[in-house]
Parts: C-alpha cells; sequence; structure tokens
C-alpha cells in the first residue's frame, strides 16, 4: 500500500528545503539529469521514488496500451476548449493508470512552413488560437495529478535540421508570434513543466538561452515550474545550469558529477547554482502532487469504451468540411446506395504523424473498416491502390458507383520527426484524384495529412473535399459517420491553405531542398559541439506569419484560416459592441442562429483590426472565439470580450507592451476572410 512521504502536510518550500539539506552533492547533481530514458532519478532512503515521463499530447506513448487521441493540430480544428480539457483529463487519467506522472506535451510551436515535419503535433498558425486550446488541454491535465510540459521553447518551427538551425528572429516578432501560446500556457493554463527547444534562438541554443529561459520565462510572466531539456539537446554544462534549465534529459551527459564536479572547484559553479534548478524542478513536482500519489494509479481507466467515444468526439469535431458542391454531402443512402472506397490511405489509414508522438495502437480503426462497421444500408466496395494506376475493370467500378470515397494522404514516415515533409501529395496521388473525379462526378477526396498540401493541381475537379488531419485511432469511424451523415463536421482550420507553398512569406526564406533527408546528417552534431556546423534560419517575414501575411499581400488562399463547412447554414445577427464592460475593452454580443433543419455548429470569431498605429501592424489578429452547438432552426447569443491586451504590440523601444490610442474595428465572422461585421471603437 502506498504510505507517501512523512511531511505531507507541511508547507512544499519547507519539504523542498528539507529535502535539499540531506542530499549529496552527488545526489543533487544525479537528480538534474535523465535516468533510464524516460525518468527522474529516485533517492530511496530519502522515500523519493523514481518519477516517469512519456510523450505525447495524443496519449500514452512509451508505456502501452493506452488511447490514441487526435494529433495535436486536430484538437485545435475542434475550436472547442472545453472538448479539449476533457480530453486532456482523459490522457491524463490513462498516463496514471500505466505509473507516468510527467506528459511531455502540448506542442504549442507555431505553423510558420507548411512542411514542417511536426506541425500536425502543434496547433496552428495563431498564437491565440494555440494557446487557448493548450491552456484547456493543460487544465484538464493537471486536474488529474500531471504534470504537462509545453514544448519546444521556443521557435523550433521547422525540423529540417533542426539540432544545427539557429533561428534569427527579431524581439518584436518573437513576442507577438512565437512567445504568446506559452505565455498562455504559463499564466492561463498553469503548467508546471516546459520544454526547451533543439534550436539556437539569436545564436544561443534554447537550453542555455537566459533571455527566454529567465528574463521572460521567470522574471516577465512569473512562471514558477521545472524546465526539461528536449532528448540530447544540450552542448555545455554551466549555461543550461546558470541560465534556467533544471533537467537534462534522456540522461546526464553534460550535467553529471564528472563535469560539474571541476566547474565548482574552479568558481565557474556554485552549489547555490546546483540548489536553484533542484529546487525549482522539487517544488513543481510536490505542487503537483507526484511524490503524494502512488506510481501506478490503481483506480484509474485504460482504453475503456468510455475513453474511446471520447477519442471519436474529438476526431469528428476536428474533421474539416472543405468543399461540398451540390450538398454532395452527406450521403444518404437515398441518393448514394453504391459506394467505392479507395486510394492509398484507405487501408492503411494514418492515424498520427510519425515520432515521439506517435502511438501504434492495434485498436485503430481504418477508413474503410469504418465504413464496413457503419454503412449497413450501403453496398461499400474496395479499389485496390496501386499508385494512379487503373485497369479497365477498376475504371468500369468506378464510374458505376453511386459516390467514391478516395482516400489520399502521406505515411508515418512520409511526415514525422526528425525532418520536414513534401509540400505534394506522394506517389502521383494528384494523378489519381484527377483520373477519379473524370470517370464519376460524385468523388469525395478524404485527405489524412498534418497540415496544408497541395491541392490546386486538382480542387477544382472534385465536388467534395474533407480534411480529416490525423485523427487517432478511432479515425475510420469518424470519417465514415461524418461522410455518412450520422454526425456533422464542425472542424475549422488551424492554417491558411495556400494555392502555392510560395505563397507564405515564410518560404522566402527556408531552405531549398525541406525535403531532403539523411539520417546521418539528422544524427551527427546531435548533443556533440565538435561535430556539428550550425546555419541561420532568418525569419524575415516577422509578423507575416499564416493570414496575417496573406491579408497584408492581397493574396487569395485556397482555403483561409478559421474555415470550415457544415451541412446546415448558419445565421449572424444582433451584433453589436459595448464600452461599458467594468476592466474589459469591450463586449461584443452575436445571436448566432441554425437555419437549416440538421444539427451543427459554428464558430463566431472575432479579430481586432488597429486602425490608426504609428508602426505595422496585421490586418487583423485573432483575439476571441466560441463554438456554438445547436440543432436545426435553434438560436443562441454569445458574448465575446476584448481585454486590453488585446489592442497591444510590443514596444522594441519601451521594452515592454502598449497599445496606442485611436480607433479600432472589432471584426466579427466564421473565418479570417468570412467577415459578417466590422464594429468600430476607440480608447484613450
Amino acid at each position: 500500500d502506498f504510505q507517501g512521504l512523512p511531511d505531507s502536510d507541511a508547507p512544499v518550500a519547507e519539504r523542498v528545503h528539507n529535502i535539499i539539506e540531506q542530499l549529496t552533492l552527488d545526489e543533487k547533481i544525479g537528480m538534474l539529469g535523465g535516468y533510464k530514458w524516460m525518468g527522474i532519478r529516485a533517492i530511496p532512503r530519502l522515500g523519493l521514488p523514481s518519477v516517469w515521463c512519456s510523450d505525447a499530447t495524443s496519449g500514452v506513448r512509451c508505456f502501452g496500451g493506452g488511447t490514441a487521441f487526435p494529433a495535436g493540430l486536430a484538437l485545435a480544428a475542434s475550436w472547442n476548449p472545453v472538448l479539449i480539457e476533457e480530453v486532456g483529463a482523459v490522457i491524463a487519467e490513462e498516463y496514471r493508470a500505466k505509473g507516468v506522472k510527467i506528459l511531455l506535451g502540448p506542442g504549442v510551436n507555431i505553423y510558420r512552413v507548411p512542411t514542417c515535419g511536426r506541425n500536425f503535433e502543434y496547433m496552428g498558425e495563431d498564437p491565440f488560437l494555440a494557446g487557448k486550446i493548450a491552456s484547456a488541454y493543460i487544465r484538464g491535465a493537471q486536474s488529474k495529478g500531471v504534470i504537462t510540459t509545453v514544448k519546444h521553447f521556443a521557435c523550433n518551427n521547422s525540423d529540417y535540421d533542426r539540432h544545427k538551425t539557429d533561428s534569427v528572429v527579431d524581439e518584436r516578432t518573437l513576442r507577438e508570434i512565437y512567445l504568446p501560446a506559452f505565455r498562455m500556457a504559463v499564466q492561463e493554463g498553469g503548467t508546471k513543466g516546459l520544454m526547451s527547444a533543439y534550436n539556437l534562438i539569436n545564436g544561443t541554443y534554447a537550453s542555455e538561452n537566459r533571455h527566454l529561459l529567465t528574463e521572460i520565462l521567470r522574471e516577465e510572466w512569473g512562471y514558477e515550474g521545472f524546465v526539461i531539456s528536449d532528448w540530447i539537446s544540450l552542448y555545455s554544462t554551466a549555461g543550461p545550469i546558470k541560465n534556467g534549465l533544471d533537467l537534462e534529459m534522456p540522461d546526464g551527459k553534460w550535467i553529471n558529477t564528472e563535469k560539474v564536479i571541476p566547474l565548482l572547484q574552479d568558481g565557474e559553479l556554485t552549489e547555490k547554482d546546483i540548489d536553484a534548478p533542484l529546487t525549482r524542478l522539487l517544488t513543481a513536482l510536490f505542487k503537483g502532487g507526484v511524490y503524494d500519489s502512488p506510481q501506478v494509479d490503481p483506480d484509474a481507466a485504460l482504453h475503456t469504451p468510455e475513453h474511446v467515444a471520447l477519442a471519436e468526439k474529438a476526431a469528428m469535431e476536428g474533421i474539416v468540411l472543405l468543399k461540398n458542391e451540390n450538398a454532395l454531402l452527406p450521403l444518404m443512402p437515398e441518393k448514394a446506395k453504391r459506394l467505392v472506397i479507395m486510394g492509398r490511405t484507405a487501408r492503411d489509414t494514418t492515424s498520427g504523424g510519425g515520432g515521439s508522438s506517435f502511438i501504434n495502437t492495434p485498436e485503430k480503426i481504418d477508413i474503410l473498416t469504418g465504413f464496413g462497421l457503419l454503412a449497413e444500408d450501403y453496398t461499400v466496395e474496395l479499389v485496390p491502390y496501386r499508385n494512379h494506376r487503373l485497369t479497365a475493370d477498376e475504371k468500369a467500378q468506378i464510374a458505376g458507383a453511386d459516390a467514391v470515397i478516395l482516400c489520399a494522404g502521406f505515411t508515418t514516415w512520409e511526415e514525422a520527426e526528425c525532418y520536414d515533409r513534401a509540400w505534394e501529395l506522394p506517389e502521383k496521388q494528384d494523378v489519381l484524384i484527377r483520373k477519379v473525379a473524370a470517370l464519376n462526378p460524385n468523388t469525395v477526396v478524404v485527405l489524412s495529412v498534418g497540415g496544408g498540401v497541395e491541392t490546386e493541381s486538382w480542387i477544382e475537379q472534385v465536388p467534395a473535399v474533407l480534411h480529416s488531419l490525423y485523427l487517432g485511432e478511432t479515425v475510420g469511424t469518424a470519417v465514415a459517420k461524418v461522410v455518412l451523415g450520422m454526425a456533422a463536421p464542425t472542424g475549422k482550420l488551424p492554417f491558411t491553405t495556400a494555392k502555392r507553398w510560395q505563397d507564405f512569406a515564410s518560404t522566402q526564406y527556408y531552405v531549398d531542398d525541406p525535403t531532403s533527408f539523411s539520417l546521418k546528417r539528422v544524427s551527427v552534431g546531435q548533443g556533440d559541439p565538435t561535430k556539428r556546423e550550425v546555419w541561420q534560419m532568418p525569419y524575415e517575414e516577422g509578423l507575416e506569419v499564416g493570414y496575417r501575411h496573406f491579408d497584408a499581400a492581397q493574396i487569395e488562399p485556397q482555403f483561409p484560416f478559421g474555415f470550415g463547412l457544415t451541412f446546415t447554414q448558419f445565421a449572424l445577427s444582433g451584433i453589436s459592441l459595448t464600452q461599458d464592460a467594468g476592466d474589459a475593452v469591450a463586449q461584443v454580443t452575436v445571436t448566432v442562429t441554425n437555419t437549416g433543419e440538421r444539427a451543427g455548429a459554428e464558430v463566431v470569431q472575432l479579430y481586432i483590426h488597429d486602425v490608426e498605429s504609428s508602426v505595422f501592424r496585421p490586418e487583423k489578429e485573432l483575439k476571441g472565439f466560441q463554438k456554438v452547438h445547436l440543432t436545426g432552426g435553434e438560436s443562441k447569443t454569445i458574448t465575446l470580450t476584448i481585454q486590453p491586451q488585446d489592442l497591444q504590440f510590443f514596444d522594441t523601444q519601451e521594452n515592454a507592451w502598449r497599445a496606442e490610442p485611436g480607433q479600432f474595428e472589432a471584426l466579427i465572422g466564421t473565418s479570417s476572410r468570412h467577415i459578417a461585421a466590422r464594429l468600430p471603437f476607440a480608447i484613450d
């Protein structure tokens, strides 16, 4: 039976002080380096057990048996913080069932380029949306006694040569684009853990970047948790210890007695320098209840039907309907009895991107199986995938179907961490889409892709497109339920989809060969400063990331940020703004009405436009949203609040946030390009 520590009623600061007083110098140093790849070292004589970590945001990966939830980008596509808080709580319960107390996520790096290998793990291109979704996830997870570690701090916005890239970014862009989601995770989510990135930021590695880890994170934001390194990301000993890192993972390669004690003897480090990170680490672990609960929670559930049902609900809310000409979807049996399922990802549907976040679950339901389970009133046929080649019989089979569901996308090897992916669908899937669309006018394309992808070459030839992102183990039933009308698609894009890769401003300053890959090149120099050659990645586009750039450059996107169709229609009315809102700047009231017959959901989005500014400001910036579920004919009135910080920019001259007096507009709409009302207001 779990006995716990004898001083469980004492204040946390007192408990931490008492432990540090009893630790030997070797024990102190040992606790600052990881243990057995995924652990924090135990001190048995003091009753401190080992503490275990695991990837990742989508569920328990390292210890097996957990439910595979949708990837981070799919969670963000739900635009539903209430749902995501519930998801975080359930995933944390499964962590506890496996004896894991530290969750290595969520990831909130900004979607800067559409081909970043880990975009699928993160929460989109907008820092406000990413921060709100991540904060909800954190609150849910930590409510169950599991500590989250928000990652990767900061500017880890590509996986191409991630160990050797120096993200060169100006201070205003850093503050307004790449740090706000982390700040919200700290101040709104209350995360007790944070993970540093692999890359350098303005010439200094993230794991020893004092400006980030101490000056901003702790001194400005008031962060009281610990900072853990990404795996094998240190290149020195004194720098990380003195500048804000608390735990080197997966072991003490750089923070160990052989390296630390000589620095203590030479005076480069003091024992207080060792005590400081250890104090932060132990304080967070005690505040998180890690040492005051059993390693394995015998009452915690793992992969229950209720958990799988929640995973499916999250998956369905993350599906984005991009196109639906002539209301082809849903495919009701009275208009589409005979269905052909085909394509590269029909039988081997990608449930998650590759790398440390991937959960290889035998419970995964692919799209073909999902239709087989649910389409009782239909005839479902399979056309095998052989790249873009079709036999004469297969062409006849496709042409004779009432509708074709063509599944396209990447594998977990093609879209994964360590490298970036292609912009185009591999294996000439675009050719297959055009061939099938020419044979059957009722072709539905289902994309299993962790972000934007080239669609310009075929989008006009198909009537319906679903973007399923990576939906976890229930991907097959989630997609089938939406296509067959058993559930409504309610997701909205958390990123902008472009007509061309070059339409993103960031690609002008990116590498020429982002898809070239060599395991040797990726691994050489990792953790070894003598075998790496750092190169600079300029963030010259500044604030023009995602929809901010498409607005500034007046480029028409393929599909805008915040966009997503559903099977019904919505109207926004009674839109008004009042400035008598107490501490808030203003409140916007909107009545949302489902004017159709089917149930569905709309996401009301609030953007701020600064009419008068002495500095460049984006045309609009997301500062509020609410997802509203309504049955046919139902209405609901909601209120969105504009806070003082929503009007601010970072003044690099004053090194402070400020809002200039003058005119502003509150833009209310259903995407960044579908604005229903512009409401003027002013501040003094």
